[in-house]
């Protein structure tokens, strides 16, 4: 099952784009998406109204539609999924320098995911994974390695560090536009069929994920 993992609406003050372009876009494409994850960043919406959105684009378009949160920490860029009351009651996830230690450790525990985005990329996270392995173990247990607007050298760097330090490799497109520039580049790879956010990061928790790169429009 393919999921992308990082996509960004017109909630992130960077982007303009609304949830159902992407998925009109995706749907033209006849990609093989299964889910897309809309990770805004240092915003994770608790709106009725939008969940009702996202499920009725879900069922229109046949893609399943997840939220996360791109959270803003002390090392950098973390993408959370499996966020609940508990981490809401104990984080303002719209504030910026979150203290990343406790931040993984309380996700972790409440059965989420944290990921480090594009950590060789303004980031604090990838010249600090040998250390953060030590400090948190399995809560560390995932990376991004292939994000769509890094640069070759970022994506190596990420994805040799995975490799060395036996931590599962990620992707996602970091999308903020439906271009495809920026939307169905590259995601992630999930062994097993997953129905919502908890089922998702149990499969990433137990490594069975790896990047994917969505082919060219032409051979879609």
């Amino acid at each position: 099952m393919i999921v992308d993992l990082h996509v960004h609406t017109k909630l992130s003050a960077d982007s303009r784009v609304s949830a159902e372009q992407y998925l009109e876009f995706a749907h033209r494409r006849g990609a093989k998406l299964g889910a897309i994850c809309f990770t805004e960043h240092r915003l994770f919406p608790a709106d009725p109204e939008l969940d009702r959105e996202y499920a009725e684009l879900a069922e229109r378009f046949g893609i399943l539609v997840f939220k996360g949160i791109e959270a803003d920490t002390d090392l950098g860029h973390l993408l959370l999924f499996g966020v609940n009351q508990e981490v809401t009651r104990r984080f303002d996830l719209t504030a910026r320098m979150l203290k990343s230690e406790h931040l993984i450790d309380v996700i972790h525990h409440e059965g989420g995911i944290a990921i480090p985005a594009h950590p060789f990329r303004e980031s604090g996270f990838g010249s600090r994974l040998d250390t953060l392995l030590g400090r948190h173990g399995a809560a560390i247990g995932a990376i991004e390695v292939l994000n769509g607007q890094n640069s070759e050298a970022e994506n190596r760097r990420a994805s040799d560090a995975a490799l060395k330090l036996g931590l599962t490799a990620v992707g996602g497109s970091d999308a903020h536009f439906w271009t495809e520039k920026w939307f169905l580049t590259c995601a992630t790879e999930l062994e097993r069929e997953v129905n919502n956010v908890a089922e998702m990061c149990a499969e990433i928790r137990a490594g069975r994920a790896r990047p994917y790169v969505f082919p060219p429009a032409e051979s879609a």
